[in-house]
């Protein structure tokens, strides 16, 4: 638990920098957003930490394409996601 709440209040810091343009993230806020949310819903699919699961979709490319293409992606639900995520991985990841 104590993981779980570290993560979101990293991602709550990565979100709240953004949009006082304290950081160098491009991204608009409702990208970032999204990328938590995903974050979320592949750490649970996958049995692993939310940091674990942010450095691998980081590490295979599935960052960009998660913030990429959040706006169709988030019209559908989280099977779908993650769906997507892992066939994105497995078409454009090295690993």
């Amino acid at each position: 638990m104590l993981i779980h709440f570290k993560f979101c209040r990293m991602m709550e810091y990565a979100v709240v920098s953004c949009m006082a343009g304290r950081t160098n993230i491009t991204k608009p806020k409702n990208e970032i957003w999204f990328l938590a949310s995903c974050v979320e819903i592949y750490k649970s699919e996958k049995g692993i930490s939310g940091q674990e699961a942010y450095n691998y979709l980081r590490k295979t490319g599935a960052v960009d394409f998660i913030t990429e293409c959040w706006e169709g992606l988030h019209t559908t639900g989280p099977l779908y996601i993650i769906d997507s995520i892992d066939e994105y991985i497995r078409n454009h990841s090295a690993l």
